[in-house]
């Protein structure tokens, strides 16, 4: 993996804009499933991860015999593991995309207690924090932009996560923007379900055939929560 993260200015002032684009996998809720995720990648090239997906949705539609032009999305759980091996294969190849993600241990968060909303944002922030510990976010001018699904987010609670964030990371040099989007309508949102769903299995259903399909090239920045329990 190329650890070297290109830059694309153009945001607020001339910032560097970098990407995070998160989804998740599993639920705090279930019990029969041991581990719960927060997944997808850090990225400057945005528009390298919508047209890779466009290509490779080009071909899967193919394959499924659904018309080109026609609007669906191709979620983990609608496709085979094949399938969704081709899509993660091809997002892997873009240089400037590093895949991320938060693992939460639900058997050790011995008396965590707090609405999934609050632990989502607490554990986005374990996740920036990581980030910034393995220097993928550095103390930069530039803006942060979250990029995640909007489907478990009530309209009330639309901003939280971005003014939690920035309250969090006040004394470092760069802005977070939160962006709540319909996953159906974009290609990285759905790359990233990909990414949370190939983690999901890899420690939830480790004898998932998926696993063995795809090919990451680098490596995977995975936070872990709770730390002292969770092991590589």
């Amino acid at each position: 993996m190329n650890n070297i993260i290109l830059a694309i200015f153009g945001g607020e002032g001339g910032k560097i804009k970098k990407y995070i684009v998160l989804d998740e996998s599993g639920a705090m809720h279930m019990k029969n499933e041991r581990y719960f995720i927060i997944a997808g990648f850090i990225t400057c090239e945005l528009h390298k991860v919508t047209s890779v997906h466009k290509k490779a949705e080009a071909v899967i539609k193919l394959r499924k015999n659904i018309p080109l032009k026609k609007v669906v999305e191709l979620k983990s759980s609608r496709i085979n593991p094949s399938q969704q091996a081709f899509f993660l294969n091809e997002l892997f190849k873009i240089n400037s995309v590093i895949p991320i993600a938060v693992v939460i241990d639900k058997e050790r968060l011995n008396g965590f207690k707090a609405s999934e909303n609050l632990a989502y944002n607490y554990f986005v922030k374990c996740l920036i924090k990581y980030l910034i510990k393995c220097k993928i976010v550095t103390n930069e001018s530039y803006e942060l932009i979250l990029r995640l699904d909007n489907r478990n987010v009530s309209v009330k609670k639309l901003k939280d996560l971005e003014t939690f964030l920035n309250w969090e990371f006040i004394s470092n040099n760069f802005s977070v923007n939160v962006i709540y989007l319909d996953s159906k309508f974009c290609r990285d949102v759905q790359m990233a379900d990909y990414v949370a769903n190939y983690l999901w299995k890899k420690f939830n259903n480790r004898t998932s055939k998926l696993l063995s399909m795809v090919n990451i090239r680098g490596k995977i920045f995975i936070s872990r929560f709770p730390y002292n329990y969770l092991k590589k």
